[in-house]
């Protein structure tokens, strides 16, 4: 997803982007205590009537689900924020705060969308200027990503 904040007229300008989330953090502890609730139903029933190797197992794969889970959501708080002003160009990328930071020249900074060698396979939207690039937006679709690569080229225009 794609926000932006200030107005492209002006001299200042900033886009922020992130993954789209289907569900919210207590969402979808609330889907995984319920996922767990009924697999273990299920698992004590098998254990009730002798099967008891079931329960082990199905412990291991709530293990394994809450594991996959947690990766996404916490993939899922990435941030890229795209400041332009009327001499730089910065990408910060990160969670919570920046982890990394690229800080590129306006007035040499291109926005290039780079296809890939097979059709199946996604662009890539990158800045670059003086041999230095800086990919933005992998998790975007493709539609979000050339709408992205557009506006990105529309603000960085000579005033």
């Amino acid at each position: 997803m794609v926000s932006s904040v200030g107005d492209l007229g002006r001299s200042s300008f900033s886009f922020i982007i992130r993954p789209n989330q289907s569900l919210s953090w207590r969402g979808l502890v609330l889907f995984y205590v319920g996922i767990v609730a009924f697999s273990m139903t299920i698992a004590l029933a098998f254990y009730a009537t002798g099967l008891w190797m079931v329960l082990p197992f199905s412990g291991l794969e709530m293990l394994a689900l809450g594991a996959a889970l947690y990766v996404c959501a916490w993939r899922g708080e990435m941030r890229e924020v795209i400041s332009i002003d009327e001499q730089h160009v910065a990408v910060e990328k990160g969670r919570r705060r920046p982890a990394e930071r690229h800080e590129f020249q306006r007035g040499w900074a291109q926005v290039v969308l780079q296809g890939s060698r097979t059709s199946w396979y996604p662009t890539r939207l990158l800045i670059r200027s003086h041999g230095r690039e800086v990919e933005v937006g992998a998790f975007l679709n493709e539609q979000e990503r050339r709408g992205l690569a557009r506006a990105l080229a529309e603000a960085l225009k000579p005033n």
